[in-house]
């Protein structure tokens, strides 16, 4: 937080963040009447009071807030993964392999271009992994915001958790593999390999084991449906907390536990209903400090906003050539989905974007690139997204089934 900007004893840093988040809530519904896509309002206040803007909000004060931006991308990668559906992703056979293949012609395109462009391909592969993931916060604001529903959405939802679970265990061999190649003296790709190897299958273990306390919990209390999300949030937390301790992958952890209550789960489930409210209120505090951190003067040279073009652009171009092969949607449909998966995320949590210039080991270059692709996530993307679902005619303004 920049102290010179405003007097201290104007605002505490818990402040700075309620104020920002109260001048996204009300920007946002002032947006969303007029038909524009309601987290612009974070978009806006985050530059407003972010890094490009009045220069309250940067990454010393974010991290004041760590365990509450933690929880809130927790809420969020809980929910990617309670929207897959590996019944339906191993039933439909050409449509769940066309949405997998999206995620390996998304990586392995990225990759190219940016060893072609002269990026070492340890900082390529690890851009790459990034650029598989499609940004869960983008997505499911837009759907809510447009009572979205259909199938063009369903696939779509399932191609957001499908992205996350491949981008991490992508990211977990790159990230190795640039840390092992880079400047700083560290251990050998075998031995790195192993580390981060260790944090997922740990992270994991936490997910199954917090969801035999959720479920024995809840059994032992004969819990009804409207008091189980109670328990499930307490057990999230903890969740949280058990990775945060043993450094294990929390991202993947709370991803599975989401699978876990999709595909195992088998009463009624009414958790999405219980806390949308909190969950609207994480997704504008995540794309907020996103929003925050864009640095436009780092942003605004040709070379790196090409590139970022080029990334940009072709992700969507790719995610909509993997879906050829599928035959149950109509051409229609595949743009639809196409442009509802155009987000992007970025390093470490792949929803908060604030580590990005904590990562020492990236060129320059590299990170110039990844903050080309925050702002033009962070710009257009929202719009992109709402694009699409309304293409797919599968919003409540829509007129296609």
């Amino acid at each position: 937080m920049n102290d010179d900007n405003l007097p201290l004893f104007l605002f505490s840093p818990l402040a700075i963040i309620g104020a920002g988040l109260l001048l996204s809530q009300v920007i946002g519904v002032l947006m969303q009447k007029r038909g524009l896509p309601k987290l612009y309002g974070a978009v806006v206040a985050g530059l407003i009071l972010g890094v490009s803007g009045l220069g309250v909000v940067d990454g010393t004060l974010l991290t004041y807030f760590q365990e509450l931006l933690n929880a809130a991308s927790a809420l969020v990668l809980f929910e990617a993964g309670r929207k897959m559906d590996l019944a339906w992703l191993w039933r439909s056979r050409a449509q769940g392999a066309s949405l997998a293949l999206g995620c390996v012609l998304r990586g392995g395109a990225a990759f190219a271009l940016l060893a072609a462009l002269g990026m070492s391909w340890s900082e390529a592969a690890f851009i790459a992994s990034i650029l598989i993931a499609v940004n869960p916060v983008v997505f499911t604001s837009m759907v809510a915001d447009n009572n979205a529903s259909g199938v063009a959405t369903y696939a779509a939802a399932n191609t957001v958790g499908l992205s996350q679970l491949v981008a991490l265990l992508a990211l977990s061999v790159s990230l190795a593999w640039l840390r092992s190649h880079g400047a700083v003296p560290e251990p050998p790709f075998l031995d790195q390999l192993m580390i981060q190897g260790g944090k997922l299958l740990l992270g994991a273990g936490i997910a199954v084991a917090c969801y035999a306390v959720y479920t024995v919990a809840a059994r032992v209390s004969s819990a009804q449906a409207g008091l189980r999300p109670g328990i499930l949030l307490a057990t999230l937390m903890m969740d949280l907390g058990l990775c945060s301790v043993t450094s294990s992958s929390a991202l993947l952890s709370l991803l599975l536990m989401g699978l876990l209550l999709r595909n195992v789960e088998k009463r009624d489930n009414v958790f999405q209903a219980q806390i949308k409210t909190v969950q609207d209120i994480g997704y504008a505090l995540l794309f907020m400090m996103s929003a925050a951190l864009v640095q436009f003067r780092d942003v605004l040279h040709w070379q790196v906003l090409l590139i970022a073009l080029v990334l940009f652009g072709a992700r969507i171009a790719l995610t909509r050539l993997a879906l050829v092969p599928a035959q149950a949607w109509s051409t229609r449909k595949k743009h639809a989905i196409a442009l509802a998966a155009c987000s992007l995320v970025s390093f470490s949590t792949l929803v908060v974007d604030s580590s990005i210039s904590n990562a020492a080991y990236l060129s320059a270059t590299a990170q110039g690139v990844m903050q080309g692709l925050l702002a033009l996530n962070v710009l257009v993307a929202p719009a992109i997204t709402w694009a699409g679902l309304r293409l797919a005619g599968e919003t409540t303004e829509g007129n296609e089934a």
